[in-house]
């Protein structure tokens, strides 16, 4: 039985539908969803007695079960709220955990990377004692584990192990959360008095449990569509943030809501907390500059890679070792911003050889995301990215280069790889010296290439 979250409120609200939910999705939806939920059923002066929060990962079943049983303080329902549960992942989930464990790890949702990652090691048969044995990096089992292919994910593989490594991971509390016995719990019924409210970041759709709760209408995603990727669309963020801007009162510059877009990531939480940060900084403004973006909004998705070869392709290097600086003291580890940065200029390059061949004829600087459209992705599907517009500023950016300059700056990335992984050089220094590099490489024959090319 299908519902969306505003049929099953409804159904709460007229005393309908199973007294169970399982919610899934975006974190912050999920989250906004589980208090609607509370708001209806536990007046507020009542949730210090009828309403329980209960850690998924770490409280056993037992536990749970004694919540169920127990009669609530005051008359009215009782709500058992588990958050962040596993009982809905399964081994044939590894795949696509290992893939959304980097995915988490590269939009910076550090914390929510090393929970998944847990979940896919104990699904595994992982033990504290053979996590513990593991060196400083990475073993190849776990590189396996992870789907790692490639340069850059292996730079966020070694980065999110370092991270875990620090903060230490706890097998044996995450075994507690096994053994439900959530199918009978299902067959007998809850208590009259009880409604359970499940939350999780990881949900198998194949296994039986989901189809279980599916077909009494009690699995529900609530969060914005993604594409195959699981990349948030771009309308579904200017949806998001358009209803944000209404709620403040604000208005966006059209530089502004560019920037906002290309620097957000996945998580609309983070987004969220951005947003918040521009309204306060603007204050009684009723409209937000790109430069109020600029000196706040702190980058949730990849967006600093265009300020970074903006600055290269300009032989800036003031700015770019701004941006850098900016990023290093965000957090950001060097060898992912590295394996970043190696991926733009192959993308760049790829444009830039397309721009002097196959589409010579069809692309011309300052032509219109319509016009790009229209005259180069005839057939509408991108060329080099996932999805039109990302090709447009791709192409644009391209344009800025020369084919030699842009196979130069991928020597000084390998270059600069291997000193990371390869000696003690000071990883700061080492990015500094590439960019630096980039941005003072000789430019009289680049610029000749370029008119050649136009």
């Amino acid at each position: 039985m299908k519902r969306d979250f505003s049929a099953a409120v409804a159904d709460i609200e007229n005393g309908k539908g199973p007294r169970l939910l399982m919610l899934f999705g975006d974190d912050l939806q999920v989250q906004q969803a589980c208090k609607t939920v509370v708001d209806l059923l536990v007046p507020e002066n009542q949730r210090g007695f009828n309403l329980e929060r209960l850690d998924g990962r770490a409280a056993t079943w037992d536990q749970i079960e004694a919540s169920l049983m127990t009669p609530p303080f005051f008359p009215g329902k009782k709500v058992i709220w588990v958050e962040s549960v596993p009982y809905f992942v399964t081994r044939e989930q590894k795949g696509e955990l290992g893939e959304k464990i980097l995915r988490l790890w590269s939009d910076g949702l550090r914390e929510e990377a090393s929970k998944v990652l847990m979940d896919l090691l104990v699904i595994e048969g992982w033990t504290q004692e053979r996590w513990e044995e593991l060196g400083l990096a990475p073993s190849g089992p776990l590189l396996e584990l992870l789907g790692v292919d490639g340069p850059e994910a292996r730079g966020d593989a070694e980065a999110l192990f370092a991270y875990c490594k620090s903060r230490g991971l706890d097998f044996n509390a995450r075994k507690a959360a096994a053994g439900h016995r959530l199918f009978e719990l299902l067959d007998q019924g809850l208590p009259e008095w009880d409604f359970l409210l499940l939350t999780a970041l990881q949900v198998d759709r194949r296994s039986r449990l989901y189809k279980r709760f599916d077909e009494l209408g009690a699995a529900l995603y609530v969060g914005p569509e993604r594409d195959r990727y699981g990349k948030i669309s771009r309308e579904s963020l200017l949806e998001f943030i358009n209803q944000r801007l209404k709620q403040a009162g604000k208005t966006l510059e059209p530089r502004a809501r560019e920037m906002i877009l290309t620097r957000s990531g996945d998580n609309l939480r983070a987004l969220d907390q951005e947003l918040e940060k521009l309204f306060l900084y603007a204050g009684e403004r009723p409209t937000i500059s790109g430069q109020d973006v600029e000196a706040v909004f702190a980058d949730q998705g990849e967006g600093w890679i265009f300020d970074l070869t903006r600055a290269v392709g300009e032989g800036d290097p003031a700015a770019a070792l701004t941006h850098l600086a900016r990023l290093i003291a965000q957090g950001e580890h060097p060898l992912r911003l590295l394996a970043t940065l190696a991926g733009e200029i192959r993308k760049l390059l790829a444009a830039r050889q397309l721009i002097e061949g196959e589409l010579r004829a069809v692309w011309k600087r300052g032509m219109s995301y319509p016009q790009f459209q229209q005259r180069v992705l005839q057939q509408g599907a991108p060329l080099l990215t996932r999805n039109a517009y990302a090709d447009y500023m791709c192409f644009e950016r391209a344009d800025h280069f020369s084919v030699s300059e842009l196979r130069a700056h991928m020597e000084g990335i390998f270059d600069a790889d291997l000193r990371l992984k390869s000696s003690s050089s000071d990883s700061r220094l080492v990015m500094e010296r590439l960019l630096l590099g980039m941005c003072l490489r000789p430019r009289g024959k680049r610029i000749g290439e370029l008119k050649a090319a136009m």
